[in-house]
């Protein structure tokens, strides 16, 4: 099915983390410096230790928190990992002509970006390899894929990835997105929200896991194996995602099957709530001039988000995928990048809207009187 839609070869994963570990492992040597925009989710972090590497964090661009390609010093990099972020593809061609100038590897992550394509061509097709997530996309909250297109290459990752399944319970991987998506649909939201906030088992989880910084210098530092080294950082590797690197089996399988339906069938949603979103005050610079895409989430970038998110929670819209702060501040290990204070401002104002609740939230935000973050002077 993945290969129909992309026009090659892919791999089964459980999970799109899975993927990116396996083409790092793959196509880099311990110790190589891999390009990361610090605005990305730190279960990309964390694979890139694993896998032995070395992050280094990219510039990037205030107007969509993507890397920006012409401020990267490529002085010793091996790689860079695309961030595609919400969907929003990166500069494609100007980072693929950076990289084969300068003999960089690029490992197109997808994950955001199922739905996303650049002058035709889907996104997670532009590198060494890609990956692409169905816990994110079709809301199947496990799955995913990985692609290159040597065949020899896929043969040998597929070879990897069976060394580092493990098994586990199908039964609740399969009832946890099925209650989701009943709550999705039915508007249940704010109830079950506000229920498990007063029985203590439920927070805004839009901030970064706790990074554990001491216990992960030491993880790191008894490297031996893959195994090894996965079991040791499950903690970091398993964020909002227990069962990573499941084996799994046939229904799970079939049950991610079925959500390429929900995928397609809300492509033209998602495209419409885009446009509705780009032409409001607060949609961020790269959405309101760039061609409308049946994006994952649509960054809109308020003041005060923080209090933005508490009053939209009261109401019973609970945000995600805010990445803050950004990944050289949240980990101490990992260097600053070039322009810090752009992933500041992009970090702590963004907030990502569900394009298929783009008529609520715009009329919410405007009830509020949210107002557009001011861009940084750049």
């Amino acid at each position: 099915m993945m290969r129909d839609r992309i026009g090659q070869d892919c791999v089964h994963v459980p999970s799109a983390r899975l993927g990116l570990f396996l083409a790092l492992r793959h196509w880099f040597r311990p110790g190589d410096r891999v390009l990361i925009a610090p605005t990305n989710c730190e279960s990309v972090l964390f694979v890139a230790l694993a896998a032995g590497l070395t992050p280094v964090m990219a510039p990037v661009s205030w107007r969509d928190g993507n890397l920006d390609v012409e401020a990267v010093d490529w002085s010793g990099v091996a790689g860079v990992l695309t961030t595609h972020l919400y969907g929003q593809p990166d500069r494609i061609a100007a980072l693929t002509a950076a990289c084969s100038r300068h003999g960089v590897t690029i490992i197109d992550d997808a994950a955001h970006a199922m739905l996303t394509t650049v002058e035709g061509r889907p996104a997670g097709t532009f590198g060494a390899a890609g990956v692409f997530s169905l816990a994110k996309h079709g809301r199947a909250m496990s799955g995913g894929y990985l692609t290159c297109a040597d065949p020899a290459e896929l043969r040998a990752l597929a070879a990897a990835r069976d060394e580092l399944l493990v098994p586990g319970r199908q039964l609740p991987a399969i009832l946890r997105p099925v209650i989701r998506e009943t709550i999705y649909r039915t508007g249940l939201v704010r109830p079950v929200w506000n229920a498990l906030r007063r029985l203590g088992l439920m927070r805004w989880t839009g901030h970064r896991l706790p990074a554990r910084e001491p216990e992960l210098q030491a993880a790191l530092s008894g490297r031996g194996e893959p195994e090894q080294v996965l079991t040791a950082l499950d903690y970091w590797l398993s964020i909002d995602l227990a069962d990573w690197r499941m084996l799994q089996g046939p229904l799970l399988r079939r049950y991610q099957r079925s959500r390429f339906r929900v995928i397609d069938r809300e492509r033209e949603p998602r495209l419409a709530g885009v446009r509705l979103l780009r032409d409001t005050p607060w949609a961020a610079e790269g959405v309101r001039h760039a061609e409308p895409q049946p994006l994952l989430r649509v960054p809109l970038v308020v003041e005060d988000r923080d209090a933005v998110v508490a009053q939209l929670e009261r109401r019973g819209i609970v945000p995600g995928f805010v990445y803050d702060p950004p990944l050289s501040d949240y980990l101490d290990l990992v260097a600053q990048g070039p322009n810090p204070e752009v992933a500041r401002w992009w970090t702590s104002h963004v907030l990502p809207v569900d394009p298929l609740r783009a008529r609520r939230l715009a009329g919410l935000l405007a009830d509020l009187k949210v107002r557009p973050a001011v861009p940084p002077d750049v």
